[in-house]
């Protein structure tokens, strides 16, 4: 049978938000007592899903799906803003990253039904997902699989389809090389995976030095400025390989390749909220996905890159994500 290490039980999908869910102490980290545990969920397959819990805990319900590399840890760079909008993040890692078990024959759209299985146990009949850069593919999937039980669905800098040329030109050339030798053989993605481990695990600080040299102006200046973002991001970053690169092979693969479902067959309203600064997912990417999803609603903002977007216009996500729970009740 399935078991859990189950966190607040008052959290519920009727439950509305409120705004008084954390503080900050002197060094500026939150003091929620909740944000920084990590909770485990045993699926009925005997796999373990880790996950960990930021902002409101008496909140509505929005699952946040991370980037790649990346890990559960990636939601804290958003705790505040989803603590000051009454909103409760819940993030599991994927399988393979952070404390997740591996799962060598997992693909997008069985994602949605390790998703299925925690919301069941948390009690969310009704729910979100949020899913940011490769995130994104696994919002889809919920999407496409889990429609009535979902009250929004949002993809922040999300990625889209890597089989289609187009909308590839404007990725960096580093991407582009690692999604082809995944379509060639996933072995062949091993040493660039291998690197990055030790790196990450090795010298985070250093690795999100090396990391910002890759991103567009907005997103260095934001990690040159923020001292706290940058230790959060780096901290996700070293979390995504503690287990090794097992599980990011499989996600390079699975990114690189057909996704499971159509893009036309979605048919819940999704958020696309694109930067126009990102080399990582090009602007193309999401008016691609924005031209094929029947109730698509795609923004771009010009001014910003691949995490800044994230980080300076999450308050959009939750306005619409609030506004989504509300209109479902009515």
């Amino acid at each position: 049978a399935a078991t859990m290490n189950r966190p607040f039980a008052s959290i519920s999908a009727g439950h509305l938000p409120h705004r008084e869910c954390a503080t900050l102490t002197e060094a500026g980290e939150p003091s929620s007592p909740n944000q920084s545990e990590m909770y485990t969920r045993v699926l009925l397959d005997g796999r373990t899903l880790a996950y960990q819990c930021y902002g409101c805990p008496t909140g509505r319900p929005l699952y946040f799906f991370h980037g790649f590399p990346g890990s559960r840890l990636q939601a804290k760079l958003v705790h505040e803003q989803a603590a000051t909008a009454g909103v409760c993040l819940i993030a599991p890692d994927r399988p393979g990253f952070g404390r997740s078990t591996y799962a060598p024959d997992r693909t997008i759209l069985s994602w949605a039904d390790d998703v299925a299985q925690l919301a069941d146990a948390l009690g969310h009949g009704h729910f979100s997902v949020l899913g940011v850069s490769c995130g994104g593919p696994y919002a889809l999937a919920c999407a496409h699989r889990l429609a009535k039980r979902l009250d929004y669905v949002g993809l922040v800098a999300g990625i889209g389809p890597m089989d289609v040329p187009s909308i590839r030109r404007e990725q960096m050339r580093v991407l582009r090389l690692l999604f082809s030798l995944a379509r060639i053989h996933p072995v062949l993605v091993a040493p660039f995976l291998f690197a990055d481990r030790r790196l990450f695990r090795g010298d985070a600080k250093r690795a999100v030095q090396m990391l910002a040299r890759m991103l567009t102006p907005p997103d260095r200046k934001l990690l040159a400025t923020d001292t706290h973002l940058r230790t959060r991001f780096g901290a996700s970053l070293a979390e995504a390989y503690v287990q090794g690169i097992a599980g990011a092979i499989r996600e390079v693969q699975l990114i690189a390749g057909p996704r499971g479902f159509l893009l036309e067959h979605i048919t819940c309203p999704v958020h696309l909220y694109q930067s126009g600064q990102d080399r990582h997912v090009p602007p193309a990417m999401g008016r691609y996905m924005a031209e094929r999803i029947p109730n698509a609603r795609l923004r771009i903002y010009p001014e910003e890159g691949h995490l800044s977007v994230l980080v300076h216009r999450f308050g959009d996500c939750l306005r619409d994500f609030l506004a989504a729970c509300t209109n479902a009740l009515a």
